[in-house]
Parts: structure tokens; sequence; C-alpha cells
């Protein structure tokens, strides 16, 4: 029966909507569809593409309603046709539909202090939540600490409007971890908002790992992502390089207004192992007399 169901709500769904899906850096695609759907932040819905494959749909985090969005990291099969389409005949639209929205997901608005924490492309939820929260007609937020952990500095370049709007937002503190190696010029430095090349002093937040992504100012086939993830980076609070000390970063987080009675809420995605450790890093907060932490976690 539920199959029936999904089976009609995708039939229904699929007149009039079509898709647009762009390219992205470190393969990774934005689709848009031209209808809205109605869900709530964090929530995902299945996507079918019969022109891509004909007999499958697959679920993706909806990084907004309106527009309907996702961001989508690019693997093998469905995706992977996707995003070649796209790189044949960028701006094609692709006739599609979408069923869903499916997820039940806290309110993080009733939350005095939200924390935000993803892995890769495990921001599409991280960032659905954020930007629910700074449009809220009525901000009961205090403060909302955005930490996104990439590998490779170019991906920043997957929600370079995001970014933006959340950096336009004093109660919104973004930041972000580089944890790869790509220094095409032979050297390595840590990046920050100024200058990709400036060097970040090592904090008790970071963890010291494999330097952070820096493209060489004199390779011609670098110079466009270059001035782009440049531009992006101006508009980030911090950017380091190193893998961060999720414990310190909660701990930090819950304790900084030094209002015990202040609702603290945790929410994360990414792989498995950084949602392991970010709910052990929830558990001894709590063993210690922190604040009371809801933690909500999703694998991506």
């Amino acid at each position: 029966m539920d199959r029936i169901i999904r089976g009609a709500k995708i039939l229904w769904n699929f007149f009039g909507n079509t898709l647009t899906v762009t390219a992205l850096p470190n393969n990774a695609i934005r689709v848009k569809l031209s209808r809205r759907m109605h869900s709530t932040p964090g929530s995902h819905a299945f996507l079918w593409v019969p022109a891509i494959r004909w007999v499958e749909s697959h679920p993706f985090t909806l990084l907004s309603s309106n527009p309907s969005e996702f961001v989508i990291r690019v693997y093998d099969g469905f995706t992977r046709d996707l995003y070649k389409a796209a790189q044949a005949s960028p701006g094609r639209s692709l006739r599609c539909s979408v069923d869903g929205a499916y997820g039940q997901v806290p309110n993080f608005k009733v939350f005095d202090k939200v924390v935000l924490v993803a892995g890769g492309s495990g921001a599409s939820f991280t960032f659905a939540i954020a930007l629910d929260l700074i449009d809220a007609s009525k901000k009961a937020v205090k403060s909302i600490d955005f930490i996104w952990i990439v590998r490779h500095q170019e991906s920043l370049e997957w929600f370079a409007q995001e970014l933006k709007q959340l950096q336009s937002h004093p109660e919104v503190n973004v930041q972000i971890y580089v944890t790869g190696q790509t220094d095409l010029s032979g050297t390595s430095s840590p990046t920050s908002p100024d200058s990709l090349s400036e060097k970040v002093p090592v904090k008790d937040d970071v963890v010291p790992a494999e330097p952070s992504l820096v493209f060489s100012t004199n390779d011609p086939e670098k110079g466009v992502e270059q001035q782009s993830t440049d531009n992006i980076s101006s508009s980030v609070n911090q950017i380091l390089s190193g893998r961060p000390n999720i414990g310190n970063l909660i701990a930090a987080a819950a304790t900084g207004s030094g209002n015990l009675d202040d609702r603290v809420i945790v929410g994360a995605c990414g792989p498995s192992t950084l949602m392991s450790t970010t709910r052990e890093a929830v558990n001894n907060e709590l063993l210690n007399g922190g604040p009371s932490i809801t933690l909500y976690t999703e694998v991506s």
C-alpha cells in the first residue's frame, strides 16, 4: 500500500515539474525544481528523473523548499549520471517529480542556543536549519554556532550563497575546518577569512592535521577557482586548517552564555564517525555538569 501511495504522489507531482542541475566543484551538483514543496527544514524527499533513471527514485535532504533545492554529493549510479548531464548541457531542464517531504526533526526555534555540526554534504541539513532560524519572524534563538568540516576548500562553493546569508546575521558564528591537502605550490598554509595564505594560530579546539587546500596563484587552470574561494573566504568568520576538537567546541558553545538555564540543542549531520564523536562530546558535557543538551543526529 505504501508503494502505491508513493507512486501516486510521484505521478501527481510529475505534471509541470522540471529541474535544472548545475555541476559544482569537487563532485557535487545543485538541483533546483520549478515547483516548490511544503516541507520542514531538515526533511528529505525522493527525487525521480526519468530521463536519467526510469525506474529509480532516490532520497536527498532538502536545502530549501521555496524554491525547492538540493545540494547533492556525486557518487556512482544516479548522481553520477545526473552530474554528467549537467556537464554535457549546462542549464538544461529535465522533467522530474518528488515524493515527500519526510522526516521528523526537532523544533530548533524553541531553544536558546543552537549548535550545528556538519561534515561534507551533510551541510545540506545544517544550512536548512540555520537559514530557517534566521528567517523566523520571532527570533527566540540567542545564538547559532555553525561548524562545517570539509576535506577541500573548493567544497565551500557548494553553499556559497547560503554562507553569505548566514554571515550577514550577527547571531550566527560560522566556523569552517578544512582537513585535506592539495597544495599545488609545494608549500602549505592554513586558511583565514582574509587570505588563503595567512597564518592562523592553532587553537585548543583544532587538532592539527593535513593542511588545507591552497591553490597556487600562478596556475592558470585554477585562477577562476582561486578567485571564487577567496570571495567565499572573506565572508566567513573563521576558516581553520585541521580537524576540530568537537568536544571543546560543544563545551564552549553550551556554556558560553554563562547561563546554565539556557536551552541548548546540537544538530549534526555527516559521516558516522563524526556523529559518534558528536554524541560522545554531548554525553561528556552532560556528565561534567553542563547545561541540559538536546541532541539530534543524521548520518549522511
